[in-house]
């Protein structure tokens, strides 16, 4: 199983970013959960930028199953085998325009919340409270006990940075 982690922003801030006389670089000095997303999402230009307590700013938004019971063609499973696939599920690379469904992602994903809201002309939406997987998305492998950071390309390894952070909040609450 794998399971995804976003930051996911307050309307406070977002309020904040758009109504302040300095845009980003202010909220990115007022929220630090704001200065953990702009770097972190912006980081495809170089090398990621993935500190130790950066992992405080996020939240589990759902998780992706390796096997979800699904078997093609030729009668073999369909697994999530790695990073990339779940990349995939996540970006609806197996969604079926002509159906208007995407039975790969139905299967594997699980644990998100839904959102509503109701428009100004009265129609209500429902929505997954989650963006696709982007950059400076974090990926846990719980088989493996490992993290990765969704990078320009590809993934970085960040377990170490992860355990640092974990370590260091247990010595806290010794």
């Amino acid at each position: 199983m794998y399971n995804i982690f976003q930051i996911k922003l307050s309307n406070e801030v977002v309020d904040y970013v758009n109504s302040n006389d300095t845009g980003h670089s202010g909220a990115e000095a007022k929220y630090p959960i704001y200065e953990a997303h702009m770097r972190l999402r912006h980081s495809f230009r170089d090398e990621m930028q993935f500190e130790d307590t950066d992992f405080q700013h996020f939240t589990k938004v759902c998780e992706v199953k390796k096997n979800g019971g699904l078997v093609d063609s030729d009668g073999e499973q369909w697994l999530v085998r790695g990073l990339e696939d779940v990349f995939a599920v996540l970006n609806g690379s197996h969604y079926n325009e002509d159906k208007e469904e995407d039975v790969v992602f139905d299967n594997h994903v699980s644990g998100f919340k839904m959102k509503t809201f109701t428009r100004k002309d009265g129609s209500v939406n429902t929505y997954r409270d989650m963006h696709s997987l982007s950059v400076g998305d974090v990926v846990e492998d719980v088989d493996n006990g490992t993290f990765h950071i969704v990078a320009g390309m590809g993934f970085e390894d960040i377990t170490m940075q992860i355990k640092n952070y974990v370590e260091e909040i247990q010595m806290e609450l010794v």
